[in-house]
């Protein structure tokens, strides 16, 4: 993102109508759910914005100085979205939200640049919140969590738990799960354990899907009827080709230039899900399958992204990186994946 910075002459107007805090390295400016009082400008120092998905604490940002934060939340009156503590030695000039607009009013140029950093937020946090679309392009750490009804959580270990048809064909598809995203046109596989189903889109028709019965995919006949020969590389092609195609399409319509610009380096930074993570997580699909208390009710993986979807008997929706996938099953259900 490009860099905008408050200067000394800035912040001689900045403390002339806020106040000054000091904070001491790890001290907590404030915490998720806090009502949102101020805007934080930084004088000196820096800061880590962060929030937990899970028990695992994600950084999403920092701050250093010259910089500011908070101003989202306190314009709007809403709550604090994450936490954020210092990490050095920091000054900070607190400005209520009517200190925070009569200073923009009065000062054309931090007004400025204060809404010109306020626009590049907003054009990265829209990127950001268009989960497939960011985990489209290979990031660390992703760990995101959608929570389902809690009603579902508290009766998990209430519930009996059955097989479903998937289970009974399961040992068997797995390996022709792999064939299809490795070896024929299918780009992406969606496993509904609790019905039999599997959502299946190919390369061919990417704007539709098609539903499948688990105990129909174990059979090699239906696979050749269904799915033709093609060689991964070549759906890499296809898809690449297909990106171009449309970055090349996007002067004809009446967007934002910076979604244009977004969209094109999307295109341009665009990689598979290699085969090699493509193997490693289908062949998880059995432990996760058959955990005792906390088991899979369906799963997502595309070689459009690097992003596993997996959603569990008891705690709604997990998406994570291919990467994170072991680490995730290990930290938040206890097992260790390695056979």
């Amino acid at each position: 993102m490009e860099q905008i910075t408050l200067e000394a002459p800035d912040f001689e107007k900045i403390r002339a109508c806020g106040t000054v805090r000091h904070y001491k390295p790890e001290e907590v400016i404030f915490s998720e759910g806090d009502p949102a009082d101020f805007v934080y400008f930084i004088e000196s120092g820096a800061v880590s914005i962060f929030l937990y998905e899970f028990t695992n604490r994600v950084e999403i940002g920092q701050r250093g100085a010259g910089s500011f934060f908070g101003e989202m939340a306190a314009i709007s009156g809403g709550k604090r979205t994450a936490t954020v503590t210092a990490i050095a030695d920091t000054t900070l000039v607190l400005l209520d939200k009517d200190q925070f607009l009569q200073l923009m009013a009065a000062d054309g140029e931090i007004n400025e640049k204060v809404n010109r950093v306020i626009a590049l937020r907003t054009e990265e946090l829209a990127l950001k919140e268009n989960l497939l679309a960011t985990t489209g392009i290979k990031g660390n750490n992703l760990q995101i969590s959608i929570k389902g009804d809690p009603t579902m959580r508290e009766s998990a270990f209430d519930r009996d738990r059955r097989d479903s048809p998937m289970d009974k064909v399961l040992p068997q598809m797995i390996p022709n799960i792999k064939t299809l995203l490795l070896e024929r046109c299918v780009s992406e596989v969606f496993l509904q354990f609790n019905s039999g189903e599997i959502r299946l889109t190919s390369i061919f028709d990417p704007f539709n899907y098609e539903i499948h019965p688990a105990n129909k995919l174990i059979d090699s006949h239906y696979l050749d009827r269904h799915f033709p020969v093609m060689d991964f590389s070549e759906k890499v092609g296809l898809i690449r080709s297909m990106y171009n195609t449309i970055g090349s399409e996007l002067g004809k319509f009446k967007l934002p230039e910076r979604y244009k610009e977004s969209y094109r380096n999307h295109y341009k930074s665009w990689e598979p899900l290699s085969e090699e993570e493509i193997v490693h997580v289908i062949d998880k699909l059995q432990i996760l399958r058959s955990i005792p208390n906390f088991y899979l009710r369906n799963m997502g993986v595309s070689i459009t992204r690097d992003a596993i979807r997996m959603q569990f008997n008891c705690d709604g929706t997990h998406i994570v990186t291919s990467r994170d996938y072991d680490r995730f099953i290990a930290d938040n259900l206890g097992i260790e994946t390695v056979v």
